[in-house]
Formats: C-alpha cells, sequence, structure tokens
C-alpha cells in the first residue's frame, strides 16, 4: 500500500504486507475519499490489483480523473465496485474469497489490496434509537465484515484499508471525536488515521495512531485539487 502521505509511508517502508486493518477517519469534507483514491491509484501504479468498493450514490469518477490525469491504463488494475446497501455490502465481502480464488486460477492475478469507503455510512443509515433488535443486528453484521477483511489480510496477505466516519461521545463531560462503529471498529482495527481541517485553507492535520505500540505521531499536509501533496 503507497500512501500518499510521505510521512507515513515512512513509517511502512519496511514492511512488505502491512498486516491487519488501517482505517481513516474524519469529518465530512476533510478529504478521506481523495486519500482513498489516491492510495488505490499510487498502489496500482506499483502494478498492485486492487478492489475499490464505494458505498455512496455518487461515485466520485471526477475525483479519479484528476488525480490520474496521465495514465489511465494505470486503472485496469483496479476493479471498482459500487452498493448503496449495507446488507449488500456484508454479501460483497464475504465472497471477496471467491473472487481472489477466481482471480488468481483464471487470471494468476494476486489481489494485493482491498479498500471500502466507507465501513459505516450505510450502517449508520439504519441505525435507530428505538430498534435495539435491529442495532443489535448491525452491530453483528459490522462485525462480521471486519471479520472477513482481517481474515482475508491474515490468509492471503490482502492489505486492507477502511474509510469511516467520525461519532462524537462524552466522556467526563467532553465530547470527544471517535470513529463510528464503536467497540466493534475499536476489536478489529490495527492502524487509525484521523484527518481534520485546520484554521487554514485546504491544510489537514493527521493523527496517526499504532495501536500496538499505543504511538501517535502527528504531521500536516495540504489537500488541492488532484489530491494531497
Amino acid at each position: 500500500m503507497k500512501f500518499p502521505i510521505l510521512e507515513l509511508n515512512k513509517n511502512f517502508n519496511s514492511l512488505n504486507i502491512l498486516h491487519g486493518i488501517f482505517s481513516v477517519f474524519g469529518d465530512f469534507g476533510v478529504g478521506k475519499t481523495t486519500f482513498a483514491l489516491q492510495t488505490a491509484i499510487n498502489s496500482a501504479k506499483l502494478g498492485k490489483f486492487i478492489i475499490y468498493v464505494y458505498t455512496k450514490p455518487k461515485f466520485p469518477s471526477e475525483k479519479v480523473m484528476l488525480i490520474n490525469k496521465n495514465s489511465e491504463d494505470i486503472l485496469d488494475n483496479i476493479l471498482f465496485i459500487q452498493t448503496t446497501n449495507f446488507d449488500e455490502l456484508n454479501r460483497i465481502i464475504f465472497n471477496f474469497e471467491f473472487l481472489i480464488l477466481k482471480y488468481l486460477n483464471k487470471n494468476k492475478t494476486k489481489l494485493e489490496l482491498i479498500i471500502i469507503d466507507s465501513i459505516t455510512n450505510l450502517y449508520r443509515l439504519e441505525l435507530s434509537k428505538d430498534k435495539k433488535e435491529k442495532n443489535y443486528n448491525l452491530n453483528y453484521k459490522l462485525n462480521q465484515i471486519l471479520a472477513n477483511l482481517a481474515y482475508l489480510n491474515e490468509i492471503y496477505n490482502i492489505e486492507i484499508l477502511v474509510i469511516n466516519e467520525t461519532s462524537r461521545k462524552t466522556v467526563d463531560d467532553l465530547i470527544i471525536d471517535i470513529q463510528s462503529g464503536g467497540n466493534v471498529m475499536k476489536f478489529w482495527v490495527n492502524y487509525n488515521l484521523k484527518i481534520t481541517k485546520t484554521n487554514i485553507l485546504n491544510e489537514r492535520k493527521f493523527f496517526f495512531t499504532n495501536i500496538s505500540e499505543n504511538k501517535t505521531i502527528e504531521f500536516f499536509s495540504n489537500l488541492r485539487e488532484n489530491g494531497f501533496g
């Protein structure tokens, strides 16, 4: 996985495969999808085959073209899948193993990166304060999705990048930002990248946490028309 931010790549240059789930989260408009698309395109340029699942109604085709102006053939290495239904997202990810084996057997192509953008927006649309049983089932499905992704990472050495939304939680009378999905996400995610806006137009602040090492670093990058950098 090749990120669009040099500071992140420094942390993973020594690794052939990123083990565990990498989650990027932040508020609307901070550049999460841009970050994910840049990562997909950068990785495709290295010859990696990628699946990119997009879960919102309007696929950002204009953004893809802005990021990848000069080498359209690179997009042949990326399989884009769009879904706007949480149950369908669950089925798609459940069937990924069959797709992996099909590509491996038929095309001798190894899948190396899966990106889900976003992992919880469809989940959040279906949550309801008054329907505890429904919420329990939604949490179960979210847990299933992440478990399947973790399995693919471990068994097939496929890197996993998920884009997530921000939720708010009150702790000791203070409102703090957490990623949507609560304890389910907390259990499965190995690396967190939070993106926030600053007082400077187009500047973004990043908080990267390696959870196993309990280590967080902070850095900045500018978000331009054709992506971060």
